[in-house]
């Protein structure tokens, strides 16, 4: 009688996203952040209502404010550089994607 070898399922992949999010929707191109507490695959437009699915892995957006708070996202986004708006004082922070480290980083002067 042959043995069955249990293998681990490999974790290399989470199911799902959680903490702060900062979504496009799919239909409508309205961007919109926030934050959850458990693992989700998708998000609902606030605007339109829209589901959009997180098909493609997201990429990690680091945001530092000049009122000194630091913000880690996670983003569908793929444009090359756009605003974000920090989520104390509300003034926008420029970022860009670098491809190197394969993230979007506030843009310093």
């Amino acid at each position: 009688m042959m043995s069955k070898i249990l293998k681990p399922e490999t974790a290399a992949e989470p199911k799902g996203y959680k903490g702060f999010l900062y979504i496009k929707c799919r239909k409508c191109g309205e961007v919109h952040a926030f934050c959850t507490r458990e693992r989700i695959n998708g998000s609902i437009c606030p605007c339109c209502g829209a589901r959009t699915f997180f098909t493609e892995p997201l990429k990690v957006m680091r945001i530092y404010c000049e009122c000194g708070l630091y913000t880690r996202y996670m983003t569908n986004l793929k444009e090359e550089m756009f605003d974000a708006n920090c989520i104390n004082c509300g003034s926008l922070v420029a970022v860009k994607y670098n491809s190197r480290k394969n993230r979007y980083e506030t843009i310093r002067e």
